[in-house]
């Protein structure tokens, strides 16, 4: 039975809602087929494993004394146990899945260990982890797909140009360029709220993005995945809130969403045409979540989220068992991934090395 290694904590201010995806994807596989490792990124950085980590009661008190430290080394699909000064072998992982939410996981890093060792990713690569962690990159992006966004300002300090000041209208919305859940977002309404604004988002970002704030906007999320049959769109849903916008306790303590949105038809399927756009420009694997903001008829897209929270399996159904199943279609498409790139060329023999004596080893040194 192959091990999947599910990564979820780390050093990011998502920290504890990560927790919460990770928990759930780990109770979720399918144990029949896989064995679940926990790998638990505190926030130091450090890496643990053990069978308290399934449950999401313990991390009330989490006593990491109790854990197995563990590592991965470069270019091995061994997990490794760390004991004082010494590691040894612990257990062979043959797939991650990241729940990693925010910096140090979904921007790429993680899809980059999995790559550098050889491992079958079931989530976004590199590249689409990477483009859409940035605000600011992504932006970039759906440009190129003529795809509707805000026109925004990216400033990485308060003091921001006079003549650029004055050609702003308020309401703005600032945001962290690298954030997530919605940690680090204010509405300024003058020159005064908008430094302050900025000066937030930067503790959270080197960067802040100003966009134009859509005042009584819809709020719309929509998922998909690349399952066994070709992409998989979820329905539309439409998170409910009270306030200028849409916050950390909105999406995880006291909001609400109506599921499927109480859009018109036409509407929907323009946003799910425009989350498979998205997905196959980006050459998506795993789960991502597209948000959108819709005012007056016009569609933009706000964010795309290549870890979700609980993998937005809550969007393709309603039980666990439906959770499972979307992760044995990602897991065996990661498996189908991993094997077309272990077949691929990686070796040139030019002899251009044989080539390298006397002389032209003496310029190479200079």
């Amino acid at each position: 039975m192959k091990s999947v290694a599910v990564f979820f904590g780390g050093q990011s201010i998502e920290h504890e809602i990560s927790v919460i995806t990770g928990a759930l994807t780990l109770n979720s596989l399918d144990k029949t087929l896989y064995n679940p490792i926990p790998i638990y990124v505190d926030k130091d950085g450090k890496w643990y494993t053990g069978e308290s980590l399934f449950d999401i009661d313990s991390y009330k008190n989490l006593e990491v004394k109790k854990l197995k430290r563990v590592t991965l080394l470069f270019g091995d699909n061994k997990l490794y146990k760390i004991k004082g000064k010494k590691i040894a072998p612990f257990c062979e992982i043959a797939f991650i899945i990241n729940c990693m939410h925010g910096e140090r996981g979904e921007d790429g890093s993680l899809a980059g260990i999995a790559r550098a060792n050889n491992l079958a990713f079931a989530s976004p690569d590199i590249f689409c982890s990477s483009v859409c962690m940035s605000k600011l990159a992504t932006k970039i992006f759906l440009k190129g797909l003529n795809v509707k966004t805000l026109n925004y300002l990216s400033v990485d300090g308060i003091n921001i140009d006079k003549d650029i000041l004055d050609k702003i209208t308020y309401p703005v919305i600032v945001k962290p360029d690298t954030g997530g859940s919605s940690i680090g977002i204010t509405v300024a309404q003058d020159q005064t709220s908008l430094k302050y604004a900025v000066s937030v988002a930067l503790r959270y970002g080197k960067k802040a993005i100003v966009e134009r704030y859509l005042e009584n906007a819809t709020e719309i999320n929509c998922a998909v995945y690349r399952g066994d049959n070709g992409l998989v769109v979820s329905e539309c849903e439409k998170p409910i809130f009270v306030g200028e916008l849409l916050s950390f306790n909105d999406k995880y303590k006291d909001g609400d969403r109506v599921f499927p949105a109480d859009i018109p038809k036409k509407l929907s399927d323009k946003i799910k045409n425009i989350t498979k756009t998205v997905y196959d420009a980006l050459d998506g694997e795993g789960v991502i979540r597209v948000d959108f903001l819709i005012k007056d008829g016009v569609v933009y897209v706000n964010e795309i989220n290549t870890v979700p929270g609980s993998l937005a399996y809550y969007l393709f159904g309603e039980r666990t068992a439906d959770f499972t199943k979307m992760l044995n279609q990602l897991l065996k498409r990661a498996n189908e991934n991993s094997a077309k790139q272990s077949s691929l060329k990686t070796n040139y023999d030019s002899g251009i090395l044989n080539g390298l004596k006397g002389k032209g080893a003496k310029r190479l040194k200079n």
